[in-house]
């Protein structure tokens, strides 16, 4: 009768003395392939405790659309540490995506960390690049890494239009959305409070006299008419370029409906500029009826 042993999934037979040396072989062998696969596992643990001390979340960008052939400008790009290490200097680069063709286009590829940035901070670089010498339309991305390795999410891609054509507002004012707060919900002859923050990524300072904000229809124009208290927002300050301003104001709509709501920066009276904001869906309903129904008690 043969007995079997199970010994790393291997089925040995241990009748025969002279089998022995087989079996210890066969018990070596096995015995690699374990230790191989023990320190697989702890190579893959080590590498997904790597992956995970190093993660990032994309904040904001403050990046010109319009660009001139050659000429330089300023970017911002902010990343939140998702992670658990701290990001240091040396170690944790930007780096600015190439193209398609894995050009680099902006004279610029990557550049260090300045300063440390704990887990739950956030990390504001700034940048000068150069718009390249043909004209056309360029994406431009960046994306954080570790020791040359990429790492969290990458920026949101923007296309840049590089042309020489550029009006002289368009070369002299840019403005980059960053954020907002719109209530989707009103009331018909209320008062709601609306944030709208931009940051001056041109070349000349807004001049609290002659820029605002526009509110603009569905063709992107200056809108008009009688559903709003109010169209544009004039600067209390000069913003000069790489400053960010929130525009906090006050809107009541004044009919019922449902409505799409964008704002636009503006030079002077037609001199619209920069980005758009995102569009905010609002819906506003209608003032409630108040029902009369009268005395009621003895008569």
């Amino acid at each position: 009768m043969t007995k079997y042993v199970l010994l790393f999934g291997t089925k040995i037979d241990t009748i025969y003395l002279y089998e022995r040396r087989i079996i210890m072989k066969s018990i070596i062998k096995d015995s690699r392939k374990l230790l191989i696969l023990f320190m697989l596992m702890g190579l893959g643990s080590v590498n997904q405790m790597h992956a995970q001390s190093f993660d990032s979340k994309f904040v904001n960008q403050s990046i010109p659309d319009r660009m001139i052939p050659g000429s330089k400008y300023n970017i911002i790009l902010s990343f939140q540490n998702s992670g658990t290490d701290t990001w240091t200097p040396g170690v944790v680069r930007l780096k600015i995506l190439p193209d398609d063709e894995n050009k680099a286009l902006w004279s610029v590829s990557e550049l260090e960390l300045t300063k440390m940035i704990e887990p739950g901070n956030t990390a504001t670089i700034e940048l000068t690049v150069t718009a390249p010498s043909a004209a056309g339309v360029y994406k431009l991305a960046g994306r954080l890494t570790a020791s040359g390795s990429y790492f969290g999410e990458q920026s949101k891609i923007l296309e840049i239009s590089v042309n020489s054509d550029v009006s002289l507002t368009e070369a002299l004012n840019s403005a980059a959305f960053v954020e907002q707060t719109v209530p989707s919900i009103m009331e018909a002859g209320k008062k709601y409070k609306v944030m709208i923050s931009y940051t001056n990524t041109g070349k000349t300072t807004w001049n609290q006299n002659s820029y605002r904000l526009i509110m603009l229809d569905a063709a992107g124009n200056p809108l008009t008419g009688n559903f709003w208290n109010t169209y544009s927002v004039s600067l209390d300050e000069n913003i000069s370029p790489g400053s960010s301003k929130v525009f906090n104001f006050d809107i009541i709509p004044f009919a019922a409906g449902t409505y799409t709501l964008q704002w636009r920066l503006a030079s002077g009276e037609t001199g619209l500029f920069g980005d758009l904001s995102n569009p905010a869906v609002v819906t506003v309903i209608p003032v409630p009826e108040i029902k009369n129904e009268g005395k009621s008690g003895k008569q």
